[in-house]
């Protein structure tokens, strides 16, 4: 390796850049996601945040409904956008994405105050729908920046934003609504930030190193050099076929679906939880559901270092890595579900068990989270937008769930069977994973390589 190129991995490079305004990029579509999931707790009861504000008379099934609807829109788009993102480039579709979920934010007390139920519904499920392009996009741009000795410490920074977006928001948002702007500004706020970050990103952000114009060309060829051997510089047609008829794929879409199912059980009921059972006003309840998001965003930072020290000095194969990695967040976090459920534990204790269940699943983004992108980085925006897509269908079920079965927000016992039921759904995902999972690169990813073995034309040594 050229000197230039070595001093390049530290010294801060033009890839940082682009992560860094990709992790902001989360880190607003995260916000924009949870902000309702406290938002709606002081809009139904103003006892709880600043009380000249209106109060909405909505009961435990319209605000589940109003919950889900953000993935109704959410599961439609993601295919799609994995696919012109591949085509086209990704950064005007990350921006487009975030710009319409920024307006419609900001439209938010509008379509709660004057358009009901129904509008609330409309407005989330199109905010969804532009959000379903997040993912899938931001796949396709980290697959062209992340060189392969940083791929996971860089995969997973971008990735933590989400945690970090928690993180922001939530304790934001409780003091936004005790504020004089009351429950309104929390999405006058959020909306107004996303449009600021989108204005940056598109003057800053670029499709790939081949497309900056004033980054150094020794970065560019170490960035491209690195990932020769896997990415195409020219988009492949993509093989439907050969995706769906892949047990590795499969196993990623099985492990997606539990992992939003009992995610976002937790993810967008939390707030209501630590509500009405563990009795904190909307202040504290702010701070209390952000504190588990504070431990998975530094989980994930250290998981990831470590992931690369594991990598760079082949301690423990990738696969064998991604399984372990899962196994931490999905059965770890089973344990301290099974545990809140089993145990009659005090206020404390369960804000523990809460926070362990969710730190432990920040394995997650060095598990199954990058698997796309090591089976086949030519289509990673297309497999995320599949995974994420039927995933997706049990991010609308949970909620939906927890109002079936939550019917008093106050009653611990119904609660316990929420947990009970997401640990069983972690336990039998993951079981699947680390029978039939890899990280391994799929002989798919460019197909013109894969013939060229078939029929034995490839005589390079």
């Amino acid at each position: 390796m050229a000197w230039s190129q070595y001093s390049e991995k530290f010294t801060w490079g033009e890839r940082y850049t682009q992560t860094l305004l990709i992790f902001f990029g989360m880190v607003i579509a995260y916000g924009l996601r949870v902000n309702l999931s406290v938002g709606i707790v002081a809009m139904t009861d103003k006892s709880r945040a600043n009380t000249h504000f209106i109060e909405l008379p909505w009961d435990e099934s319209s605000k589940s409904k109003i919950l889900s609807s953000f993935f109704w829109g959410y599961l439609i788009t993601q295919v799609y956008a994995g696919q012109m993102a591949q085509k086209y480039g990704g950064k005007f579709f990350l921006a487009g994405a975030l710009g319409i979920s920024g307006i419609l934010t900001i439209l938010t007390p509008v379509s709660a105050i004057h358009g009901g139920v129904l509008v609330m519904c409309a407005n989330r499920m199109v905010q969804g729908m532009a959000q379903g392009f997040v993912f899938p996009v931001v796949n396709v741009l980290i697959s062209k920046w992340a060189p392969a000795s940083e791929k996971g410490r860089l995969i997973s920074f971008v990735f933590s934003g989400t945690q970090f977006g928690s993180l922001v928001m939530l304790p934001t948002a409780g003091l936004l609504a005790s504020s004089s702007g009351g429950w309104p500004a929390i999405f006058y706020v959020s909306g107004a930030l996303t449009l600021i970050w989108v204005l940056i990103w598109s003057l800053m952000g670029a499709n790939s190193p081949l497309e900056h114009q004033t980054m150094s060309e020794a970065e560019k060829k170490f960035i491209i050099n690195s990932l020769s051997n896997t990415t195409s510089k020219k988009p492949l047609p993509t093989p439907w076929g050969k995706i769906f008829k892949s047990i590795p794929m499969w196993t990623l879409i099985i492990v997606h679906l539990t992992q939003n199912l009992g995610f976002w059980i937790l993810f967008t009921n939390m707030p209501t939880y630590i509500n009405y059972i563990l009795k904190f006003d909307i202040k504290s309840n702010g701070f209390l559901s952000a504190m588990p998001y504070l431990i998975m965003w530094i989980l994930i930072i250290a998981f990831s270092w470590t992931s690369d020290y594991i990598r760079t000095r082949g301690l423990i194969s990738n696969t064998n890595q991604r399984k372990m990695w899962n196994s931490v967040a999905h059965w770890g976090g089973a344990l301290t579900l099974v545990s809140l459920y089993l145990f009659d534990t005090s206020t404390i204790g369960a804000i523990v068990l809460l926070t362990a269940t969710l730190g432990l699943n920040s394995g997650v983004f060095t598990g199954f989270l990058t698997n796309h992108i090591d089976l086949a980085p030519n289509f990673a925006g297309t497999l995320m937008g599949i995974t994420n897509s039927i995933a997706n269908i049990t991010s609308i079920l949970g909620p939906l769930l927890v109002g079936f079965v939550v019917t008093d927000s106050s009653n611990k016992d119904q609660w316990g069977i929420v947990f009970l039921y997401s640990a069983g759904v972690f336990f039998i995902g993951n079981l699947i994973y680390v029978i039939f999972g890899t990280a391994d690169t799929q002989s798919w990813n460019d197909l013109s390589i894969y013939n060229e073995i078939k029929t034995g034309k490839n005589e390079d040594p």
